[in-house]
């Protein structure tokens, strides 16, 4: 078996709708195998985020300083 970088080349030198196309069955493999929240399982998590946001037993943040964070985060500007 080749190892993964080769075929992440590979894949990445296909055409945008062939690589669309391998992205969507990775993706559902994933969720099959229970590795990925998605479905039914994600608007149970959603639900449950949401009913402690109104019960008042966490908090929330701007959308804008969360995708701040991350994005210190990916260039190495914040150490957790």
């Amino acid at each position: 078996m080749a190892d993964r970088d080769a075929i992440l080349q590979q894949a990445l030198a296909l055409s945008p709708d062939d690589r669309a196309f391998v992205a969507t069955v990775l993706e559902q493999s994933l969720s099959e195998s229970g590795d990925a929240i998605g479905g039914e399982a994600l608007l149970a998590e959603l639900q449950r985020r949401s009913a402690a946001y109104r019960a008042g037993t966490t908090t929330a943040r701007p959308a804008a300083n969360v995708l701040a964070d991350l994005r210190r985060r990916q260039a190495g500007g914040a150490s957790e």
